[in-house]
């Protein structure tokens, strides 16, 4: 089996299709990067601040900052409009919280309730939320993880909120960058014919199948997370790591999210959901190429799939990301909703997390592709079509 799976990795994930693979990742990640730190370059009557310039400010000017009492005081003080960010990212979070209102404008009132206010907030959106109807007890469980937030630290974690925001795009890009280059994987052409009878005679042909499949896994799972480091590694070092263990209610995105955790736990959880959206995409990937047999025939079915996706993410149909997108690969990767939907699924009377319950669905969707994919080879190998 050993031997199989070395072979066939290396007809898969030769060393000039690693390189390919490395660069386009690398390329994708340092355009993200650029594009992003083009947005923190300030222009001035005298001079424009770059980037770096802005972000050395912010790094400065926030070291061992909360938001408290004395501090929105102080920046209450400060005139002029917000430039720097360290001054925006405040005054973001402010308007979240204060319907638009300016840290100028703020009352002393609405300084010392700042926390209530944002508690009051989302017990509001709970109450009134059109779609989902939620219980006593559902509001309850929710204001409750909500409560634990009683003090946001405001350091400076610019790189990881970067890091959070854009991870959705590229999980979704790297998962159909891997699965293209799997296509040849089980997929055949004219010019594979006799290879695949020479394997399927030397080695057997089922053990040949189950180390194509583990092998699917494996490259699958290894290119993943080196891209994942790729990725990580070009898009904090211009930003810097400080802010790893702030929570994620600082960045103004999240501020209303309903879970008490940190920037490098938000990273994590997203990666564990990309990777169980990989594996599915991968186990759909082994069930239509084992199905449509042809390379080309099966590059045109992943596209429409992947095609079909899209167009559900971009109409926003609740229904449809409910109870089928939300354990589609696109859907899981667009990994905001999980922090600030607050959706959740009733099953068997118990209420369970989006996040929770897409990753097992996609799970066992995955599998049930996967057994029949295997069931189909076996078949097909009966009747002496492979």
């Amino acid at each position: 089996m050993t031997e199989i799976i070395r072979i066939e990795r290396k007809r898969i994930l030769n060393v000039r299709v690693f390189w390919l693979f490395l660069i386009i990742v690398i390329l994708f990640s340092a355009y993200s990067t650029y594009s992003v730190l083009r947005r923190y370059n300030i222009p001035c009557m005298d001079q424009k601040i770059t980037w770096r310039e802005n972000l050395e400010h912010a790094k400065v000017n926030l070291q061992g900052k909360i938001i408290n009492r004395e501090f929105l005081e102080l920046m209450r003080e400060q005139e002029g409009e917000p430039s720097y960010l360290d001054e925006r990212n405040l005054e973001e979070l402010a308007a979240a919280n204060y319907e638009g209102k300016s840290v100028q404008e703020l009352s002393d009132e609405d300084i010392r309730r700042f926390y209530q206010k944002r508690l009051a907030n989302i017990r509001a959106m709970l109450d009134e939320g059109q779609i989902i109807h939620y219980t006593q007890e559902e509001i309850g469980q929710l204001m409750y993880r909500a409560e634990k937030v009683s003090e946001i630290e405001f350091g400076y974690a610019e790189g990881w909120k970067v890091l959070n925001d854009d991870m959705g795009i590229f999980t979704a890009f790297l998962s159909i960058l891997i699965s293209v280059l799997l296509l040849p994987l089980f997929g055949v052409d004219a010019k594979g014919d006799m290879k695949e009878l020479y394997r399927g005679t030397k080695y057997g042909k089922k053990p040949l199948d189950h180390a194509r499949v583990l092998t699917a896994f494996l490259i699958g799972i290894f290119l993943y997370l080196l891209g994942m480091v790729v990725f990580f590694v070009i898009k904090m070092i211009p930003f810097g790591f400080e802010g790893w263990n702030q929570c994620i209610q600082s960045n103004s995105k999240m501020f209303f999210s309903v879970y008490p955790i940190t920037n490098l736990q938000q990273f994590f959880l997203n990666g564990m959901i990309g990777l169980a959206a990989l594996l599915f995409a991968v186990s759909f990937l082994i069930f239509i190429t084992v199905f449509m047999e042809k390379v080309m025939n099966s590059a045109v079915v992943f596209m429409f799939f992947w095609i079909l996706l899209l167009l559900f993410d971009q109409m926003y149909l609740w229904p449809v990301n409910h109870f089928f997108a939300n354990f589609m690969p696109l859907r899981m990767t667009s990994f905001s909703h999980y922090y600030i939907g607050n959706e959740i699924y009733r099953v068997f009377g118990v209420s369970l997390s989006c996040m929770a319950w897409s990753i097992l669905v996609s799970g066992l969707i995955a599998g049930i592709l996967l057994l029949l994919a295997i069931m189909v080879i076996k078949e097909k190998r009966k009747r002496g079509m492979y």
